[in-house]
């Protein structure tokens, strides 16, 4: 048995960090229990305490069931540890230290060892050789001998070699495997520190009774290191007669470069064991099973099982790239160290040819572009450059256009078109040059938007296509330079515009696809000309111009001719769909308004459009195709009147020139010449895109062409059988189009010029023909129409003259007159229409004796609308004397020439009666009024009517008496009785009426 004295152990006892545990005190002394700690010896076991100022200590042990007994004997004070070198090898024991201080005692708690079964052997190995996975700078490898063992302090030793230092703690109870927590392991090279966490593997272990390491082997795992989760791997010796395991790979990580797609490059990676001891060889592997990296086919590797020291193996490795771009992947050897693996980063990067993107061929009216994406590398090295192929007549023309910086697209403008033309696009990086792309033709173009440039040298047209290049028309001797204003026909086949060089002249020139016709002047002016606007049934044009300094609006005929002024103080006219009004910037009421003005001279207002922002002069203006909309420039927006909010986001500069495109989309100009396309969907307008991405302050107008159906001139009003006709020209022979009466229950159908719908009610609709619109007012009122003669009830003549009249705000174009008569005892009989279709207002109609007649019209107005018969006009002429019986006697007849048909019944006698079977309402009595006249009653049956008095001053004969009218039919015999004695009755005839 060996015990250590306090002196020579006054280091050792500070490795002693677990926390005591006192004992109760009684009197004056105390004791304190120590804390036990053992460690393996060479001999046995060793255990080691902390001085708890005692005046003795003894060391008990404990084995199996047995009681605890006194190994030790008394130590002195100063003893801090004690070695059991009589235990037998293998045997498990528990220790525990009892401190003593007079006659009290402090007993630690037990602690627990195994004496190993063999002594470990001390040898002259001593070696810290650090592992690392590659991909850190820190820590790296490193292989060092000449290590050194601090002595133990705050419960940790540490191994130094090289510039690496392991601080571990300061006593392992025997070999096995360990965790460590990173307040138990630190770990330091060069001038870099960390705590880590890790796997400690004990070999071997042995201290000496004065606490200093005696020999050591182990293997040490270290994670997260300074937070790089990259492992590591050290193995220890210390006095050590067991070798150790080290690996090297070489090169650690390989690059290979660029490799140009499906050809391989090789690497070889030499494996050396750069250990004492032989390594096992697990596996060598690839992270991915299949390409782009693989192990060579015809240089298998010789990496087999055991790798004897100082040996070595090599791998060889491929990089076939299958793709371009970057690659990666890792070679792993799996091995029997304490890093257990080892890894090689590779890494490659694929490149080949490459194709041209996003090729396109946009077309103008007369000339295209050719854009692709520009690209400073491609296929995985830099792009040099691009060949532009040409095809045309069988011939290939190819035109080099070399990388640049910007990412702009390339764009390739041709102003003129030739039939047939194709084009491919090539890329040239550094390996080579990549494959055409597919040929695409010129297309044909069914849009495009022209701007009048104005430029200081031209002032000329360009055409804008959908990518938002502009295209300049195609040099032509014809063309009239300086174009400004500019507009389109209404089927899209011509522009107008208006010159400004030597003189300000208004032209017209046909402008198609693949085709530019010769200009034709309509006017020249000696002011500025601004604002045209093309009506939409192609027959006039609308303009700007001053007069004494105030904005005025002019016509003129789309074939030339001298402007009609409409009026003054409005501007910016546009038209509406029924290409009848314009709407303006009235400026004839403050604030100015837009209003919608009759296009004719004066100008008269129709409407105000519900806008409250003012709408200066010089603002441009456009209703839209459809009518549903008018969009004007405010500022750098485009608003919609009728609202303050509907507007579209804020462009680059203020809104120039707008056009509509269509119904649904706004193409703008501002003021620094971009063009932009916005939509229009019912709310706020919205961008597309870019039309003119280039500025150029000098242009001046905008204009959207494309084929399109012409309305052609219709009617102010039309009537219920409407008829429009619609020129197709612009379009190829079998176009199919569709028309439409909004607002109609006239379906959308199939049709041809002219479009008729019939039985349209009286109203206002939109006619639709293939995208083109048209508001009608549709009449299918007919006249009112009234009998204005005669105007008597009843009458002796033989002929009836008929007057008629009627009202109708298109006019009345003729009259069907029509009557039914009855006889004085019968019904109506059927209607005679004498008279259709007549112009005249006037006409004689022969009436017959004892019938009543009941006339009737209608007129017909100029649309052809045919009205209502009118209300009946009833008359009736008088039954002769003879068509009366006489019922007594003492009547006589008379003849002569005064008399009603030449005859009359006459008696002076009183009580003489004449009857007549009737059916009537309204009667009338012919008689001879005298001043010797007497008077007859009248009874309709037994009933009394009335006593007709025939005196009168004068004497008139053929008189017509009205007698009372009837309230319902009456249908009877009517009874005329002599009233009077002595005085004539003279009974002429007898009228009946059934109304």
């Amino acid at each position: 048995m060996r015990r250590a004295l306090k002196p020579a152990l006054a280091a050792a006892l500070a490795a002693i960090t677990v926390p005591f545990l006192a004992h109760a005190a009684f009197g004056d002394d105390t004791a304190t229990a120590p804390t036990a700690q053992v460690f393996p010896t060479r001999t046995g076991i060793g255990v080691t305490w902390n001085d708890v100022e005692a005046s003795s200590y003894r060391v008990e042990r404990k084995e199996g069931n047995a009681d605890w007994g006194n190994v030790s004997g008394p130590l002195s004070a100063e003893t801090a540890s004690w070695v059991d070198d009589i235990i037998a090898p293998g045997t498990t024991a528990s220790y525990r230290v009892v401190a003593t201080t007079d006659a009290e005692a402090a007993t630690s708690t037990p602690v627990t060892a195994t004496r190993n079964t063999t002594t470990p052997a001390v040898g002259d190995i001593d070696r810290l050789a650090l592992d690392v996975d590659p991909g850190s700078t820190w820590p790296h490898d490193e292989s060092a001998d000449a290590v050194t063992v601090s002595a133990p302090a705050d419960g940790s030793r540490t191994l130094s070699a090289g510039t690496m230092k392991v601080r571990l703690p300061a006593f392992i109870s025997g070999p096995g495997n360990y965790t460590l927590t990173p307040s138990e392991l630190e770990f330091t090279q060069g001038d870099h520190s960390c705590t880590a966490s890790g796997i400690l593997s004990v070999t071997a272990v042995a201290y000496t009774g004065t606490l200093a390491l005696d020999t050591f082997a182990a293997g040490l795992r270290m994670y997260d290191c300074d937070g790089n989760p990259l492992r590591r791997g050290i193995d220890l010796r210390y006095h050590s007669t067991f070798g150790y395991q080290a690996l090297s790979v070489t090169p650690e990580q390989y690059d290979y470069g660029k490799v140009k797609y499906s050809v391989a490059a090789d690497a070889s990676f030499t494996v050396k064991n750069t250990g004492t001891d032989p390594v096992r060889i697990d596996g060598v592997s690839l992270t991915h099973v299949s390409f782009p990296f693989r192990f060579n086919p015809d240089v298998p590797h010789d990496c087999r099982q055991t790798l004897q020291p100082a040996a070595t193996c090599t791998v060889s490795v491929q990089f076939l790239p299958m793709s371009i771009g970057p690659e990666s992947d890792t070679l792993t050897i799996k091995d029997s160290t304490s890093l257990e693996r080892h890894t090689v980063a590779l890494t490659g990067y694929g490149i080949d040819v490459a194709a041209a993107q996003n090729v396109a061929v946009q077309s103008t009216y007369n000339g295209h572009t050719v854009n692709w994406r520009s690209q400073q590398t491609a296929g995985g090295t830099a792009v040099r450059g691009y060949n532009l192929h040409k095809y045309l007549n069988g011939a290939e023309t190819v035109q080099w256009f070399p990388v640049k910086e910007s990412t702009d697209d390339f764009v390739f403008v041709e102003p003129r078109t030739e039939p047939g033309t194709e084009y491919g696009v090539s890329l040239v990086n550094e390996v080579g040059e990549g494959p055409v792309s597919p040929r695409l033709p010129v297309p044909r173009a069914i849009e495009q938007v022209v701007v009048s440039q104005g430029e200081p040298d031209s002032r000329d047209l360009a055409a804008a296509d959908q990518f938002g290049h502009v295209v300049p028309f195609p040099p032509d001797p014809n063309s009239v330079k300086a174009k400004q204003a500019v507009t389109t026909s209404p089927d899209g086949q011509s522009l107008a515009y208006v010159s400004g060089t030597t003189e300000r002249a208004l032209w017209t020139q046909r402008v198609t696809q693949g085709d530019i016709g010769v200009p034709v002047k309509l006017w020249t002016s000696t002011v500025p000309v601004t604002h045209l606007a093309w009506s939409p049934d192609g027959t006039r044009i609308a303009f700007q111009a001053p007069e004494n300094g105030t904005p005025c609006v002019f016509l003129i005929a789309a074939t030339g001719g001298t402007p009609v002024k409409v009026a003054c103080q409005v501007s910016s006219p546009s038209w509406t769909t029924d290409a009848r009004t314009l709407v303006v910037s009235d400026h004839r009421s403050t604030p100015s308004r837009l209003a919608t003005i009759a296009a004719a001279p004066g100008g008269a207002r129709v409407t105000t459009l519900a806008e409250t922002a003012e709408v200066a002069d010089g603002r441009p203006v456009r209703a839209s195709a459809d009518g549903r909309y008018v969009a004007f420039g405010d500022g750098s927006t485009v608003r919609l009147a009728g609202t303050t909010e509907r507007r579209s986001p804020s462009l680059d500069s203020e809104v120039r020139a707008i056009s509509w495109a269509g119904a649904e989309r706004i193409v703008a100009l501002t003021a620094s010449g971009r063009v932009y396309q916005l939509g229009v969907n019912g709310g706020d307008p919205y961008m597309l895109n870019e039309l003119a991405r280039e500025p150029n302050t000098q242009r001046g107008d905008v204009t959207w062409q494309h084929p399109r159906v012409t309305i052609e001139p219709t009617a102010e009003v039309m009537g219920p059988n409407i008829s429009i006709p619609f020129d197709t020209s612009a379009f190829p022979a079998g176009t199919k189009f569709t028309c439409e009466v909004k607002g109609s229950f006239v379906p959308a159908k199939p049709c041809t010029s002219p479009f008729t719908g019939t039985e349209l009610r009286s109203g206002k609709y939109q006619v639709i023909i293939g995208g083109a619109y048209r508001d009608i007012t549709v009449d299918a009122d007919g006249p009112v129409a009234r009998m204005t003669g005669p105007n008597y009830q009843s009458s002796v003549a033989a002929a009836a003259t008929l007057t008629v009249s009627g009202t109708d705000p298109n006019g009345v174009a003729s009259y069907d007159v029509q009557y039914r008569r009855a006889t004085s005892a019968g019904d109506y009989g059927a209607f005679v229409q004498p008279w259709t279709k007549t112009t005249a207002t006037s006409m004689t109609l022969a009436v017959a004796a004892g019938y009543e007649y009941c006339v009737s019209v209608r007129a017909t107005d100029k649309l052809g609308n045919v009205g209502q018969w009118s209300a009946e006009r009833c008359f009736s002429r008088p039954l002769d004397d003879r068509s009366l019986s006489l019922a007594t006697t003492g009547w006589t007849r008379a003849t002569g020439g005064t008399f009603y048909y030449g005859t009359t019944t006459q008696t002076t006698a009183y009580g003489k009666a004449l009857t007549r079977t009737v059916q009537g309402k309204r009667f009338f009595l012919v008689a001879t009024r005298c001043p010797t006249c007497g008077s007859v009653a009248v009874y309709a049956g037994n009933r009394y009517l009335a006593t007709v008095n025939l005196a009168y001053p004068t004497t008139h004969k053929q008189v017509l008496l009205g007698l009372p009218v009837q309230s319902t039919l009456f249908s009877g015999t009517l009874k005329l009785v002599s009233a009077s004695t002595g005085k004539l009755v003279q009974i002429d005839g007898l009228a009946v009426g059934r109304t």
